[in-house]
Formats: C-alpha cells, structure tokens, sequence
C-alpha cells in the first residue's frame, strides 16, 4: 500500500514539475525580435520614418553635406510566426511531459533573429538615396519564392520591354536561341 501511495506522489510531482518547467520554450518564442518593415529602406522615403522603423542610429554623420546613419538591429519574426512557434512548444512539453525543453529551449536560443547591420545614405531632402547593408544581406533582401527554378536567369521585372507594335502592326513572334519566344 504505502508503494502505492508513494508512486503516485511521484506520478503527480513529475507532472507538477512538468507543468512548471513548460513555457520556458514558448515564452522564450513569444519574446523574440519583432520583424522589421524593411520597405523604408527603399529610395525616397524620408529618414524620420527610417529613424521610427530601426530606431536611433548607432553611427551617424554627414558627408558633403547630406547624412549618412548606421543601423544595427536585428531582424525578428511576424506576430504570426512567434504565436504558432509558442503554441508549438506549449503543445510538445504536454505531449512530453516537460521533456520537450531540453530540445525546445536551446533551438528558441538559437532562433533569436537575424543581425542587419546597414548604411543609410540620404540625399539633402533627408531622403533614403541608397543603402549599402554591411550585415544581414537575406534578412533585408529575402529571396523570392520559387527563385531557385530560375538559377541566374533575370526576373521578369529585370527583363528589357519591347516597344509596343504601331498601330498598324501585328506582333510578330520570334524563336530566340535560347529556345523562348520572343515578341517583337
């Protein structure tokens, strides 16, 4: 009787225990960097909105008279993907009774964001002229979806136009020697 009693103290500690120890993996994935909206690195927009998006400059001077700032960040994860992650882990340290934080902890470590180091240069308007990224190139220009079918080839929006066919043209269609159809 008293083996009894005992394993079920043991059987009702470990749980206990489990119970305690999970969330250390989710909360650990519900605290990781936000993404940052990358778009304001594009040409034109003004230096208080990129100021807003990356916070102040760790560097910052200026040269012939426009402002050139450096940013160092790191680049996070959507709302999204931090909850699905969290619910993941909450879900793993049930389904094993705690065990899960041994693998779920150190991968969250791991997964904590992107460093993006970049050089923001701005014209005299205050405006984002170009950007040089010193660190971090995949998290500021992500690859494309499906950009490994193409391996080199340019992009549609790299790809010269044609003029368009005068009015009284037909298009005609060429064989090019790469084997595409080309229009002209």
């Amino acid at each position: 009787m008293e083996y009894y009693t005992s394993g079920r103290i043991a059987i009702a500690a470990s749980l206990l225990v489990a119970m305690l120890v999970s969330g250390c993996a989710a909360v650990k994935a519900t605290r990781q960097p936000g993404k940052r909206d990358m778009s304001v690195l594009l040409s034109g927009v003004p230096r208080n909105h990129v100021i807003a998006e990356f916070g102040a400059p760790t560097y910052s001077e200026e040269r012939n008279g426009a402002k050139v700032d450096v940013f160092s960040f790191k680049q996070g994860y959507t709302k999204t993907t931090k909850a699905a992650r969290a619910m993941f882990h909450g879900a793993a340290d049930v389904a094993t009774l705690g065990l899960w934080e041994v693998v779920g902890l150190p991968a969250e470590t791991l997964a904590d964001g992107t460093d993006v180091k970049v050089e923001v240069h701005y014209d005299l308007a205050n405006q984002v002229d170009r950007v040089i990224v010193i660190e971090g190139e995949k998290a500021v220009h992500p690859p494309k979806l499906l950009d490994f079918a193409r391996r080199g080839e340019p992009s549609p929006i790299d790809a010269p136009k044609s003029s368009p066919p005068l009015p009284d043209q037909e298009p005609e269609a060429i064989m090019a020697s790469d084997g595409k159809v080309r229009v002209r």
